[in-house]
This record gives C-alpha cells, structure tokens and sequence, in this order.
C-alpha cells in the first residue's frame, strides 16, 4: 500500500476545513460586526451558536464597519440574497431561491462527477475541484438556513468605498480561487520536462 493519500480523503480534508472555516468566519462577522447576540441574550459559545443558526435578518444590528486597512478594506456585515454580481436580482425570492439551490445541486454533482473520473495522480485537479465544491456548498447552508448570505469583507479603491469589489466571504474565495486555478491550468500544473 503506498503512503500517498487518496483523492477521497484529499476531498473529505478540503472540505472540512474549507467549511468549517467558512462557518466560523460567518458566525465571527455575526458575533463582531453585528448586535445580535448581546440582544439575544446569547452569551455561551453554545448560546451563540444557537443564535447564529437561528436568528435571520441582521442587518438592521449591524455595528459600524472594522476597517482593517482603511483606505481600501473593511469588515461589515451584508446580507446577500443574490449571486455574485448580484446575479438573480430580477428574480422574486420564492422562485430565486429555488433556482439558486438547483442550480447548486447540479453543480455539486458535475463537480463529483468530474472528480470522481480523476486519477489518484491529478493532485491539481483534486484540490482545485474539491474548493469549488466546498465554496458552492458554503453559500448554498446559507440559503438553506436563511434564505440569503453572509458577506462581511469589502475591498474598495482607495478611500473610496462607492467604487468596490463586491461584498464577499470566504466561500466565494474558495469558488473562486478554484475557478480561477482550473481555468489557468485545465490539466494541472506540469514539471518541467528533465533537462539532458
């Protein structure tokens, strides 16, 4: 048996981690950037997280923005019930939702389908699809839970925050990474053939 790891648990770990983190950086934008869990009356870390995946609709608690570098990022809590880009935006909430969580469903499973047809070999592959899978899958315990998604991290040119990259959060990063990375190298980063 070779001590290389199979492409499953590669999955299983990218997932995990990459949904955890997704959760944790969402329940910390609601604990820091919005008044909800002092108005709850949560204060235990089980009280909090009760509240986290309870409570909707948070953003008339929002606190004023951090500002991590204050000429062009800051924290602050947005509810987004569209994609990207605010794609969907046309659409009512009934119909939207629906169209936003099938439209995931067939997305998970190309990219299982995909991923399943991977060699052990293709490590590229595994870790790119296997962050788009976990940044579909972020957004979309998002909808399930609330109908709409936590974003908190907004970038915007220098001092101007009416000029700004979307509102975003760390499942988008990890969809989009992955996009990216699969659009850059479809067949995965080659070595370099050996010289001589």
């Amino acid at each position: 048996m070779s001590g290389r790891i199979g492409k499953w648990r590669v999955l299983a770990a990218v997932f995990a981690a990459g949904l955890l983190a997704d959760q944790a950086t969402k329940f910390l934008a609601v604990d820091r950037l919005t008044w909800a869990f002092p108005r709850a009356g949560a204060r235990t870390l089980g009280e909090k997280l009760r509240a986290f995946y309870t409570l909707t609709h948070l953003e008339g608690q929002a606190r004023e923005p951090f500002y991590v570098f204050r000429s062009w990022w800051r924290m602050a809590y947005v509810e987004n019930p569209n994609a990207a880009f605010s794609l969907g935006g046309f659409l009512p909430p009934g119909p939207r939702q629906a169209v936003f969580l099938l439209f995931a469903a067939v997305a998970v499973g190309a990219i299982l389908w995909f991923y399943r047809r991977l060699g052990e070999g293709q490590r590229y592959q595994q870790v790119t699809l296997a962050l788009v899978l976990t940044g579909a899958v972020g957004n979309v315990v998002d909808r399930l839970l609330r109908r709409y998604v936590i974003d908190f991290v907004e970038w915007y040119w220098w001092n101007r925050p009416d000029l700004r990259w979307p509102t975003f959060n760390v499942a988008d990063s990890m969809l989009s990474v992955g996009i990216v990375l699969l659009l850059l190298y479809p067949e995965g980063r080659r070595k370099p053939a050996p010289k001589g």
